[in-house]
């Protein structure tokens, strides 16, 4: 799987969670998105475990705090 076929699976977790018009990009995080609050966190987390088959431990999700870190740690996981 390419880094857009990711991108766009990543894109659809958070369109699922997040009920509103927003501009998704690898700089989108917590810091920049106001919605992206504790639970909406832990929402998000779990789609995209179900969407790519993946497990996160407390460690892990602690650091997934943005697009970009979702996607290393995706891209990493998969090869």
């Amino acid at each position: 799987m390419n880094e857009n076929q990711i991108l766009e699976k990543i894109n659809s977790c958070f369109s699922k969670v997040f009920d509103e018009e927003f501009e998704f990009s690898k700089e989108l995080s917590r810091e920049n998105f106001g919605n992206w609050d504790s639970m909406h966190h832990i929402t998000l987390l779990v789609e995209i475990e179900k969407t790519f088959g993946l497990r996160f431990d407390g460690a892990t999700a602690s650091v997934l705090t943005s697009v970009d870190n979702i996607l290393t740690e995706i891209q990493s996981r998969l090869n």
